[in-house]
């Protein structure tokens, strides 16, 4: 199933709009270049088939050097997504989820020094409350 294909909705849910707007460029110019060829098989980073490991970080590489950016891995833009949404508030039970984890503890072993400031609004929630 192509990633569009899922229902606009439940992606934007899962996605947000800024992402959707750029998976549909990207279809766009992938239906331009491919023509006759195209299909819905399509992936967002290759063909009809998963690209290999080593051509992610190929051009992970490559695009990180031409944007003047820092080379991360895969991996790391997988926990800056989790950092992201922790350091943001987002519940722990949703960062689990969209972390693929079987269970919350896991998702809480790996991340739970991004949520610090858990402690600091347990404490002024504490120091509201009149005896």
């Amino acid at each position: 199933m192509h990633a569009l294909s899922a229902g606009r909705s439940t992606l934007k849910r899962c996605c947000g709009e800024p992402l959707l707007q750029a998976l549909a460029e990207h279809k766009d110019r992938q239906m331009q270049f491919a023509g006759k060829r195209f299909s819905e098989d399509f992936r967002v980073c290759g063909c009809t088939r998963p690209p290999r490991d080593t051509t992610l970080d190929n051009r992970n590489r490559k695009y990180a050097e031409k944007a003047g950016l820092p080379h991360i891995t895969i991996h790391e833009f997988r926990h800056s997504h989790a950092s992201l949404l922790a350091n943001e508030g987002i519940n722990i039970q949703e960062v689990s989820r969209r972390m693929g984890h079987s269970t919350v503890q896991e998702t809480w072993n790996r991340y739970s020094h991004l949520y610090p400031r858990e402690e600091e609004r347990a404490v002024n929630v504490l120091n509201k409350v009149h005896i």
